[in-house]
């Protein structure tokens, strides 16, 4: 069932997916995608408490694999 077809009475998933993060700063660092209509959600998780956020990431065709560039 398609975003767009959704039940009204019925609660819409949301999934995120767990980034690979490699050579992390001190105290650590979670990252996570959501794929979203034109893109995706990206959110960070300091370790340490030292805090976070949530970015949308334009990538209409939902080409990035998660990865950085080398």
């Amino acid at each position: 069932m398609s975003e767009a077809t959704t039940p009204k009475n019925q609660i819409a998933e949301f999934h995120w997916e767990k980034l690979d993060c490699k050579n992390q700063p001190a105290g650590g660092l979670g990252a996570w995608r959501a794929k979203v209509p034109g893109g995706w959600l990206v959110a960070i998780r300091c370790g340490g408490g030292e805090g976070g956020g949530v970015t949308f990431y334009p990538d209409p065709y939902h080409q990035w694999d998660g990865g950085t560039m080398d």
